[in-house]
């Protein structure tokens, strides 16, 4: 596959999760396609708010240890500026959020969400939500992969922990809040601590 041809399956596949992000679900449709469940230790939940690994239990280190990894990878992501100029420039989706939550905005790194490879310090997505005095607060990360990039008949992984589907976008997902603690899990879907109260009223469809 030449270089051309291989930069242009990238831009669809990516545009074609863009446009999927971009359609809106309402928030039944929302919580059906984000509430895929997840193999998570709930016993370890405690222990994963970024505390040295040296003071988790032995049964917890390993996933306490790759999480703060991607806290660290991401620690400069806190600088909304910071995180476009590195490479996540581009929105995917509206602020998102349901009665279960919120997610806030999807910022996509447009290569890494259009390799198919997952990699626990390059996520494919940044999420941020709008505050008052109309700065983004960083929220977590998103793992994807496009449904067409992944063979296997099992889901990816990463961290021990399954990617669930998404049939309105047509991906493989999983959520992990390393920037905002959520009080429903490290890796659940929806933040009811976030929400999308400070985002700009979408713009009025073009009089064109």
């Amino acid at each position: 596959m030449n270089q051309m041809t291989s930069t242009l399956r990238l831009c669809t596949l990516s545009a074609a999760v863009m446009a999927a992000f971009a359609l809106g679900v309402d928030d039944a449709q929302a919580h059906r396609d984000h509430g895929g469940p997840l193999h998570q230790d709930q016993s370890c939940e405690t222990w994963l708010d970024g505390r040295p690994e040296r003071n988790v239990p032995p049964r917890c280190r390993a996933l306490a240890s790759q999480l703060n990894q991607v806290r660290r990878a991401t620690s400069a992501f806190f600088s909304f500026d910071v995180a476009v100029a590195a490479g996540w420039d581009a929105f995917i989706s509206p602020c998102v959020e349901s009665p279960m939550g919120g997610m806030g905005y999807h910022l996509a790194n447009i290569e890494q969400l259009g390799n198919g490879i997952v990699s626990l310090l390059r996520p494919e997505v940044l999420l941020y939500a709008p505050t008052e005095d109309g700065s983004m607060e960083f929220l977590g990360v998103e793992y994807i992969v496009p449904a067409p990039l992944w063979a296997s008949s099992e889901p990816p992984e990463i961290m021990g922990q399954s990617f669930h589907f998404n049939p309105g976008q047509n991906i493989w997902a999983l959520h992990v809040w390393i920037g905002k603690p959520n009080p429903a899990g490290v890796f659940a879907d929806w933040n009811p601590e976030v929400s999308c109260e400070f985002a700009p009223p979408p713009a009025p469809p073009s009089a064109d």
